[in-house]
C-alpha cells in the first residue's frame, strides 16, 4: 500500500545571473543589472527549473539583478514574480566579523560555538535579522509549497549558516547556482547547494571572456527561447554581434532627434512607458525625465547589457530593462500609458499581431509612438529596397510603405494623431559599419546599391560621389497614434 510523504515546504534558492558589478567591480554601481552572460545564465537556469519542478511561486529580492533573473524564471514557469523586501544583499561587508583560525590550523574551528551578537558582529547580526524577517514572511505565505527564491550569494550563504550553524564558514554560490532546502517534520534538510549543471552551455572560455568572444558564440548556446526559431535566432545573433562591435560615432540618434521623438507624444509626468525593442536604451533614457517609469524590453542579451550600462551611467533609477519578446509581451492588459517602438515593424512576420499586442498593454486612450523605415509607394522599388536591407541584415523581413503602416494601425484599433516623414542622408560605409557587416556583405550591398543608382530602382535616390563615396536617402515614418476606447 503506497503512502504519501509528509507535507514539506521546498525553498529553491537561485543566485542571480552575472551582473555588471560582478564582472566590472564597484564602478558598475551597487544595483546594476545583468551582463549578456548573466541573461544567458538566467535563461539556462529557468529552462532547467521548468523541467525539474512544479513551483507554486517565484519570489525575488528587490535588487535589479535579482528581479531580472526572476522574471526570466517566472516567464518560463508561467508564474508572476513576487518581490520580497529583506532578501537583498548586505550593503556593508560583514565577513571580517567572522572568527578565523591560523592558516596552518584548518580544523581549529571544528567545534567552534561562536554565535554572532550585536556587539561581536553588528553588521552580520543586522543582516541576519533582516533575512529572518523576510524568510518568516515567505514561510507563512507559502507553507507546504515549492517556492523559487531569487536572491544573492551572501544572502543565501547567511540563510544556510543560520539554519545549520557554523556561522564562521564562508559559503560560495555561483551565479544562478541552485540551493534546495526543505522544511519537513520539524527539520531542515539541505538537499542541494550550488547545483550548476545548467551552466555547462554558458561557461565562458576564461573567467574574463564575454559572450561574443571567439569560441563562445551566443548562437551556439542553448536552450533559450530563441533557439528553436530561426528568425528569432537571426535577430539575436545580429544584434549581439552589433552590440559587441566597436561603437560607431556619432550615435544614430542625436540629442535633437531624441528630443523630437519625446516631443511628438509629450508624455504626462506620471506616465508609465514601455519601449519595445529597446536596443542600447537611448530612447528609454530620453523618456526617463518625462515619465514616472520606463520599462525597456529586448531579446538580445548583449543589447540589454549595453542598455543597462547606459542606465547605470545615467543613474536613471526610474528606468528598468528586462528580456522579453515584443511579440509576446509579459505584461497585464492596460499596464502602460505609452508604448514606443522604433525599427521593430521591419523585423516581425506578423505586424498586425504585434500592434494588437501593443494595444492590449495600453490603457484606454493610451498612445503609441512609432519610428520606422519606410519604402517607396511603388511595390517594385520597395521590393528592391527590401532585398538590399535583408542582404545587410538577414533578420530584416519587410519594408513597409507609409500607407501600409497606417492601415495596419487602423485595423489594430489605433487612430493616427500626428505623422511626419523625415528623410535622412546615409553614407553607405557608415551604414554598413552600424550593422557590423562582414566584408562579403559590404561588397554585395555596395554592388546592389550601385546597380540601382542610375534608375532609382530601390527608391533610395543613391548617389556615387567623385571620391567613390555612396550616399542614399532613408525615409522614415514617425507617428503618434491613440488606442481607441
Amino acid at each position: 500500500m503506497a503512502t504519501s510523504s509528509p507535507p514539506a515546504t521546498h525553498l529553491v534558492f537561485v543566485r542571480h545571473g552575472q551582473s555588471l558589478s560582478n564582472r566590472d567591480g564597484a564602478e558598475a554601481g551597487a544595483d546594476a543589472g545583468l551582463t549578456a552572460l548573466g541573461w544567458l545564465q538566467s535563461h539556462a537556469v529557468a529552462a532547467w527549473l521548468g523541467r525539474a519542478l512544479q513551483a507554486n511561486a517565484v519570489i525575488s529580492s528587490t535588487m535589479v539583478r535579482a528581479r531580472q533573473t526572476a522574471e526570466i524564471i517566472g516567464q518560463r514557469l508561467h508564474l508572476p514574480v513576487e518581490l520580497q523586501p529583506g532578501l537583498e544583499e548586505a550593503d556593508q561587508p560583514y565577513w571580517n566579523e567572522f572568527p578565523q583560525a591560523q592558516p596552518a590550523a584548518p580544523l581549529a574551528l571544528w567545534d567552534a560555538a561562536w554565535h554572532p551578537t550585536a556587539e561581536s558582529a553588528p553588521t552580520y547580526t543586522a543582516f541576519r535579522a533582516r533575512l529572518r524577517q523576510a524568510m518568516d514572511a515567505i514561510l507563512q505565505a507559502h507553507a507546504d509549497q515549492t517556492v523559487v527564491i531569487v536572491s544573492h550569494g551572501g544572502a543565501i550563504a547567511t540563510i544556510i549558516r543560520s539554519l545549520f550553524g557554523g556561522h564562521q564558514v564562508p559559503i560560495f554560490t555561483e551565479n544562478t547556482g541552485i540551493t534546495h532546502l526543505a522544511w519537513q517534520e520539524g527539520r531542515w534538510r539541505l538537499i542541494a547547494h550550488n547545483a550548476q549543471a545548467h551552466l555547462e552551455a554558458v561557461t565562458p572560455r576564461t573567467p574574463t571572456s564575454r559572450i561574443g568572444d571567439a569560441g563562445t558564440p551566443a548562437e551556439a548556446l542553448s536552450p533559450y527561447p530563441w533557439a528553436g526559431d530561426a528568425h528569432m535566432q537571426a535577430i539575436v545573433s545580429h544584434y549581439d554581434r552589433v552590440a559587441g562591435a566597436p561603437p560607431v560615432e556619432p550615435p544614430i540618434l542625436s540629442a535633437k532627434e531624441l528630443r523630437a521623438l519625446v516631443n511628438l507624444v509629450s508624455p504626462r509626468p506620471g506616465a508609465r512607458v514601455l519601449e519595445a525593442g529597446a536596443g542600447t536604451g537611448a530612447i528609454a533614457l530620453a523618456f526617463a525625465p518625462h515619465a514616472a517609469e520606463v520599462i525597456g524590453v529586448d531579446i538580445s542579451p548583449a543589447m540589454l547589457e549595453r542598455a543597462e550600462q547606459a542606465r547605470v551611467a545615467r543613474k536613471a533609477t526610474n528606468v528598468y530593462f528586462r528580456w522579453a519578446d515584443a511579440a509576446d509581451l509579459p505584461f497585464s492588459d492596460g499596464s502602460f500609458d505609452l508604448v514606443v517602438s522604433r525599427n521593430l515593424l521591419n523585423y516581425v512576420s506578423e505586424p498586425a499581431a504585434l500592434l494588437t499586442g501593443f494595444g492590449r498593454v495600453l490603457r484606454p486612450n493610451g498612445r503609441l509612438l512609432m519610428d520606422e523605415i519606410i519604402g517607396s509607394d511603388d511595390p517594385v522599388k520597395r521590393a528592391t529596397h527590401e532585398t538590399i536591407e535583408i542582404r545587410r541584415n538577414p533578420a530584416f523581413i519587410k519594408v513597409h510603405s507609409k500607407a501600409e503602416i497606417e492601415n495596419l494601425l487602423v485595423r489594430a484599433g489605433f487612430r493616427v494623431e500626428k505623422a511626419e516623414t523625415p528623410e535622412n542622408t546615409r553614407e553607405l560605409t557608415e551604414w554598413l559599419e552600424r550593422a557590423a557587416a562582414d566584408e562579403a556583405t559590404r561588397v554585395a550591398v555596395r554592388t546592389m546599391i550601385e546597380a540601382s543608382a542610375g534608375t532609382n530602382a530601390a527608391g533610395l535616390r543613391s548617389k556615387l560621389g567623385r571620391d567613390g563615396t555612396i550616399t542614399f536617402i532613408q525615409r522614415r515614418l514617425r507617428l503618434a497614434a491613440v488606442k481607441g476606447s
